[in-house]
């Protein structure tokens, strides 16, 4: 071997600097976790001590999945960076990397996390996952033999019940209620406590989705939708729902219902007689027919649906809406613009990004929406997005608690570390 090769030899960053650390962020989905003692280790070691390690790595220009603003996207470095946060460091070392992908960049993390830390066993498994659907099968293979790892035991871990993603232990504080939405609001919300209502009840089409499509079988959740036997019951429920939420909902508030051209006049009839005005009916356009075209109805002759509505109602002092948005709403489905895997985590699921434009139209920071039919969680995602409260029921815990509390915990551990950004967080839309 040759002793001749220097470092200029070797391939070279594009470029290092020192910037101020809220230049940079985080994707929530690194592996390698550091508890609170550590962490507490490593600020106090930065005070007294300096800087630890080398410089931060990061992102330079665009990246699959962020966009053309991926500048700053850290690739190794979190916890000091961090730590930087925490004591109030006004600028950090690092280095630029141009990646070809985000492949790539994870790839380049996972190596470099191998090296120190503890890790979550399962976020390793799906980040694996992830290499090996881009194309890295022979880098994962060599990655895992020298790490001593066993790859089919860990990709194991992320095929539970029908290649369900890993049910991660996750203990977040949050606000969604495990019960019926009804009783639930009855007993836990006081009169006009909340600014606004964005939710989604049953439809009673009976959806059931755990034998359809390949790709609607490989979700997280088991293909149905609480309380969606029929269109009775779904209406009958949706009508004591509004009994709650024309009590708890403050007069000046915003009441947002998704409906389909089946549920519109009854879920219109409910809306009216506890007192709401309808002010429009906004349209989604989903700008890509659904797969499940008039849920499930074989071979009879139907058109796909590519469109849903909303109402929009009110009550006489209702504060205004924020400028002078339209009534068409194009965004790309939540299995395009949400889930990487394009596998959505609810049968029904709604695209954040839809959701937080009618939170920001109709809401202001710290106000408080309500979601009686939580479902997957995006109204509590979107609220946090947006630096609002949240409050929610969701039936069926069962099948949703876990996507529930890990999308909620992801959400804030993304807003902790800086990384709400919309216009990168739906690139699609």
């Amino acid at each position: 071997m040759s002793d001749d090769l220097t470092l200029d030899d070797l391939p070279q960053t594009t470029e290092e600097a020192e910037v101020h650390p809220d230049k940079l962020f985080v994707d929530a989905e690194n592996p390698n976790e550091q508890d609170d003692a550590l962490f507490g280790e490593l600020t106090d070691g930065m005070r007294t001590t300096g800087w630890f390690g080398g410089r931060i790595v990061v992102n330079k220009g665009p990246l699959s999945g962020y966009g053309e603003d991926a500048d700053g996207l850290i690739c190794d470095g979190e916890h000091r960076w961090r730590a930087a946060q925490e004591i109030g460091l006004s600028e950090v070392p690092i280095k630029y990397v141009d990646f070809e992908d985000d492949a790539q960049r994870r790839l380049w993390r996972l190596r470099l996390n191998k090296i120190s830390g503890e890790h979550d066993t399962k976020r390793d498994a799906l980040e694996y996952d992830y290499l090996l659907d881009n194309g890295m099968s022979d880098e994962v293979q060599s990655l895992t033999r020298a790490a001593g790892e066993d790859l089919d035991e860990l990709l194991a871990e992320i095929k539970l019940q029908g290649d369900r993603p890993a049910q991660y232990e996750y203990d977040p504080e949050h606000n969604v209620y495990f019960e019926d939405c009804v009783e639930g609001m009855r007993e836990r919300l006081d009169d006009n406590s909340v600014d606004c209502v964005i939710t989604d009840p049953p439809y009673g089409v009976d959806i059931d989705l755990s034998d359809s499509m390949g790709r609607v079988k490989s979700t997280t959740h088991a293909g149905t939708v609480a309380a969606d036997r029929d269109e009775g019951e779904a209406f009958d429920l949706w009508d004591s729902a509004m009994e709650e939420i024309a009590r708890s909902l403050s007069p000046n508030g915003h009441l947002y219902c998704f409906a389909s051209w089946k549920t519109w006049g009854a879920f219109a009839d409910a809306i009216e007689k506890y007192g709401f005005t309808i002010r429009n009916c906004l349209v989604w356009i989903k700008k890509d027919a659904s797969q499940i075209a008039a849920f499930g109805t074989g071979s009879k002759p139907v058109y796909a649906y590519k469109h849903e509505f909303i109402i929009f109602a009110i009550r006489d002092d209702a504060r205004p809406i924020k400028g002078y948005p339209e009534d068409v709403l194009e965004f790309t489905e939540a299995r395009w613009s949400d889930v990487a895997d394009q596998a959505q985590q609810h049968p029904t699921q709604k695209p954040t990004g839809l959701i937080r434009h009618l939170a920001e139209n109709s809401t202001q920071e710290g106000d408080t929406i309500l979601d009686p039919f939580m479902g997957s969680a995006t109204t509590a995602v979107a609220a946090i997005q947006n630096n609002r409260e949240y409050v929610g029921f969701e039936i069926d815990e069962e099948n949703y608690r876990s996507v529930i509390e890990r999308r909620i915990s992801e959400a804030k551990r993304a807003k902790d570390s800086s990384v709400n950004n919309p216009e990168t967080a739906e690139a699609d839309d």
